[in-house]
């Protein structure tokens, strides 16, 4: 699993929603260039449309969803929500937006995730409270980060202390799981939540310096996710 929160040099990704919706649509090929604006050419009666994106065509046959206005309304989407964000969040949106676009490889369903997320939990992904994780398998979701979690905790009316435990079974020297429990002044039991060494660990440089912290944290995110996020 890897966070990202910085430009790569991959190809795009953001753009294979789309395509997967253009192929379902019927439509024979797909450019492999980057979506970019979507043109319709004009057509005359029982021709097929020719859509445009990037440098690349496809054909889309009459009588079928206009697939460039359905894109250009998903990219509506996605801008309305965007400053709703930086609105609710008080952060610049041209910064929000130059953030949003160095994430090039995030699929756009996981974009409108990461906006409504910032909007329902008040999380800046500019200050490193909120982004994205890719897992193994090549799926994307959203991250709620340490000092995200710090925030969500520390701000919320009811957050009433945490505590820590860990196993007294060692693998390798490390304990073999980590407890988080989380208490609140509204409930009668706290939130509590086991992480284990051996499905989270990961490969990264940080986890070989500081495994122990990093099973903590991980412990401290999944408790979050259900006390109070």
């Amino acid at each position: 699993m890897k966070n990202i929160m910085e430009r790569s040099s991959k190809p795009n990704k953001r753009s294979q929603a789309l395509k997967s919706i253009l192929q379902k649509q019927g439509i024979e090929q797909i450019a492999e260039d980057l979506i970019g604006k979507t043109i319709e050419a004009p057509s005359q009666a029982n021709s097929p449309t020719i859509v445009t994106f990037g440098a690349g065509s496809v054909l889309q046959s009459n009588g079928q969803t206009n697939i460039a206005q359905s894109i250009e309304l998903f990219n509506q989407l996605i801008a309305k929500e965007l400053a709703r964000a930086a609105s609710g969040l008080g952060i610049d949106e041209v910064e929000l937006q130059a953030w949003i676009d160095l994430q090039i490889e995030v699929p756009a369903k996981a974009i409108l995730t990461l906006l409504r997320m910032m909007q329902n939990l008040h999380l800046d992904p500019l200050s490193e409270e909120i982004g994205f994780t890719q897992y193994e398998d090549g799926q994307w979701q959203v991250f709620i980060t340490i000092e995200g979690c710090a925030k969500l905790l520390n701000q919320h009316p009811q957050f009433n202390g945490l505590h820590f435990t860990q196993a007294d079974t060692l693998i390798d020297g490390l304990p073999e799981w980590i407890e988080c429990s989380i208490y609140r002044k509204d409930r009668e039991v706290p939130t509590t939540v086991r992480e284990y060494l051996t499905e989270v660990k990961g490969e990264n440089e940080i986890w070989k310096k500081m495994p122990r912290r990093m099973l903590r944290h991980r412990a401290l995110q999944q408790c979050v996710r259900l006390a109070i996020a």
